[in-house]
Formats: C-alpha cells, structure tokens, sequence
C-alpha cells in the first residue's frame, strides 16, 4: 500500500515521504551503541587488542544464545577448550547453505525482535537473515569511523546512489534522485544513469553540490566516465568518494579521480555483516581487526580465498564463515601466520559478468543478485544466461512449495526496472544450474558476441 501511494504521489510528496524513512533510520542507527562503537574506534590504542578481547566476548556470547552453534561446539567437543583468534581455526567452516537451512536456530533472539534482512548475492542464491539496532548501529558507527579518516564526517552533504526503486516506473519526468533531509542525502536511482540521462544526474550534481559520493561502483563510474568524454566542468570538487557493492578496478578508481579531482577510498564488507577491509589515507589496503577475524585460504600464489568472522553479526553469528570473495595479498602467507602479517594488494571478490539492455546498458551482478533478493528463501539457486540482446533466459532452483507464478510476477516486476521494458524473460524451472568445467556455477552469462 505505501509503495503504491509512493508511487502514485507527486515527487515532492516522495521527497517527504524519503525523509520520513530517514527519520526512523536516524532512530534505528543512530542509537547509545552507535555513539559507544565510536567512541571506542577514536580512542583505540591497538586494534589487534581490540580484536582478542572482541572475539572473546562475541564466541562467549553466540556459545550461550546460538542453538546452531552450541551444537557445532558440543559436536567437535570444543566446549572446555579456549579458542582464540590465534586457533580459530579448530572450529569448522560454514556456508550461505548453513546459513538458509539453519537461520532459526543461528538467530539468538526471538524474531519478533529483529530486523529482517535479505541479500541475493553474487552467486544468486538468495539468502535471509536477521540483524538489529545493536549490530547495524555499530556497523554504521564504523562506516562512518572509516570515513573521517578520510576527512568526511557524519551529517556532510552526500550523495548516494543504491538499489532502491526511488523513481517510479512509469514516471515520465527527468528527475532520477529524491532528497532524504534528515541526513542532507541525496538519493540518486541506479536504474536509469545510463545513456543520455547522465547528463541530468551531472547538472543535478552541480547544484547539489556534494562533498561526498558513496555507492555502487559502476554508477559512481558511468558518471565519470560521461565527465570526461564531455568534457564537462563540476562547480564542486567532493572531499572523497567511497564507491562500494562491486568491485573498484584501478582503471574505475583512475577515472572517477580524474573526474572529480577527489580521493577514491575503497572498501569491502558484506550485507550479511562480513568483517571489513579499508583503504588507509596512504591508498593502501588493510583489514580492520576491530570489526572481525580473517582468514585466508589460499587459491593460487598470492590469491587467497576469505573465511571471515563478523563482530557486527551478534543476530546472526558469522563464525568462520565461508563468503565465497577473494583477495590478492602482496606476498604470500607463512602456514602460522598471524592478522598482522595481512597485506592487501588487490580486492577481487567475485568474478562479475555483465548482462546488457538496450535501454539501460550493462546490468551487473549486483544488479541481479537484489532483484533475487526480493523473493526470499524461495529461490534456493538462478542463473541469467543473455544469448540476444532483447531476451534472457532465467533458469531457477526453488523450494518444493514455492509458487512458480508468484516468483514469476516478483521477479519480472524487479527485472523492469533494470532493464527495462523492451527485454523478455523466459523463466526455466530446473533442479540444479550445472557446474562449470573449472567447478563453478556462473551466475550471468553473456553469450553476445
């Protein structure tokens, strides 16, 4: 009902309606613990020490209030040994799978009390979880700890470009962004920078004026890459810019540089609540021991694969959880290593294949993964396979009891509006996406020459 109010109101009706939101994400996040976390962070001595006494009161606490993990302890007879970030190691892995199968008795409070959660994920399977005001305040407070390092603080004018549908699909008027005033943010849709509408997005920039931009990568891209091309002078110069949700290229981080005469910052964390790494004032990379512990399990050479605990994740405990991203390390890791020994050449996360409109261009990973996040559990795997520009085959893993019709209307309402209305799904229904010859499962798949 309030979506569909939204989007039959006029856009300075949608304005109040985003600052309203803001208000309560205000409440949400910005509560005693956002303050405390903080706190904490600017007046850290050593993070390493940090790190000990946190993952001694997190595996403490998901020990007592976790049924999946109290049972994983008992079964491995770890409950009288003393695991510490050094031997963390003795305690199994788990996966996305363990987590959607198990989520029940992972949480460790009653559901009433949560906040639900949900993530797509680069691989497309869909996967939710619950989080609350105590760990989503302290993830923010260190967003937001990340960031004044950088010289940009809370409150600044920021503009922000991610996966909500803020512009209705069937307006008509050029006007792609709406304005959250209770955090001086001004919301800019990833939906339609593509093409000639850059050029909008551009002149609004200029009267906004930001001193930070913060979201999807390539968009943050698109737009830069129109700046040059055009040769087109801003009326502001941002302090930085924190692109996020997909992965920063050199080439990407030269470019939006260049446009905006500004630091790009990087960064890595997940929806789920994965631990992050950060891009210090020198441009170097380097996990962050304050928010959690990081393993590396190695591929080849200096590619590790990440196996992360989250501190931020006390609703659902991430302990030794398997994400599925990599990274490239400046040398290789000694079998003993410690976190200290850690130094981050290259984040890779996943391998991202694009899938292409013609109304909207590329369509990334990111994209797709969001659109699958909106039907829940029911999706247990999917792939996007694009052989012609105008049609795309949706092949889909569900749950016995899903309803095929009800996946089908969400899922080509979502897929609208990151494509666009001239490209046709054909929606397959298969028990298994097939494995690669190298062992993946690839979840878009251009087949355009």
């Amino acid at each position: 009902m309030l979506e569909y109010i939204y989007n039959h109101s006029p856009i300075i009706f949608q304005n109040l309606m985003v600052s309203i939101k803001g208000k309560l994400f205000i409440k949400q996040r910005y509560t005693k613990h956002y303050f405390n976390e903080i706190k904490t962070l600017r007046e850290c001595k050593d993070f390493f020490v940090l790190q000990n006494q946190r993952f001694e009161e997190f595996y403490s606490y998901i020990k007592k209030n976790s049924e999946f993990y109290y049972e994983i302890i008992e079964k491995n007879n770890l409950n009288n040994k003393k695991i510490t970030v050094d031997n963390i190691n003795q305690l199994p892995e788990i996966t996305k799978d363990d987590i959607r199968e198990n989520i029940n008795k992972i949480i460790t409070m009653k559901k009433r009390k949560l906040i639900k959660m949900g993530t797509g994920g680069s691989t497309g399977k869909s996967m939710i979880f619950y989080t609350s005001a105590y760990d989503m305040s302290r993830k923010i407070a260190y967003l937001d700890y990340f960031k004044e390092q950088h010289g940009v603080y809370k409150g600044m004018k920021r503009v922000s470009v991610g996966g909500r549908k803020i512009v209705p699909v069937n307006q008509k008027r050029k006007i792609f962004w709406r304005y959250n005033k209770p955090l001086n943010q001004l919301m800019i849709s990833a939906y339609h920078a593509d093409g000639e509408n850059i050029k909008y997005y551009i002149k609004k920039l200029n009267e906004f004026k930001p001193e930070t931009l913060d979201g999807y990568t390539t968009v943050i891209h698109r737009i830069a890459k129109y700046i040059l091309d055009k040769n087109i002078e801003l009326t502001f110069t941002p302090i930085a810019i924190f692109p996020n949700a997909e992965t920063l290229t050199d080439l990407m981080k030269q470019d939006i540089e260049k446009a905006f005469n500004c630091p790009v910052r990087n960064q890595y964390a997940s929806s789920e609540g994965a631990p992050f790494i950060t891009e210090n004032t020198e441009g170097n990379l380097e996990i962050n021991p304050a928010t959690g512990v990081f393993e590396f399990e190695q591929i080849h050479d200096n590619i590790y694969e990440l196996i992360v605990t989250g501190f931020y994740t006390t609703t659902t405990p991430l302990l030794r959880y398997k994400i599925g991203d990599s990274v490239e390390l400046e040398n290789e890791l000694p079998i003993n290593y410690k976190q200290k020994d850690v130094k981050i050449k290259r984040i890779i996360g996943r391998n991202n294949d694009f899938l292409q409109s013609r109304e909207k261009g590329i369509v990334t990973n990111v994209n797709l993964s969001t659109a699958i996040r909106f039907v829940g559990n029911d999706v247990i795997e999917s792939q996007f396979v694009q052989n012609e520009i105008d049609n795309i085959i949706v092949y889909l893993v569900i749950n016995n009891n899903a309803d095929k019709n009800n996946i089908i209307k969400k899922l080509r309402y979502e897929l609208k509006f990151r494509f666009g209305t001239s490209t046709n799904f054909h929606f397959e229904f298969v028990d298994k996406i097939p494995f690669t010859s190298g062992g993946k499962k690839r979840f878009a798949i251009n087949n355009i020459k």
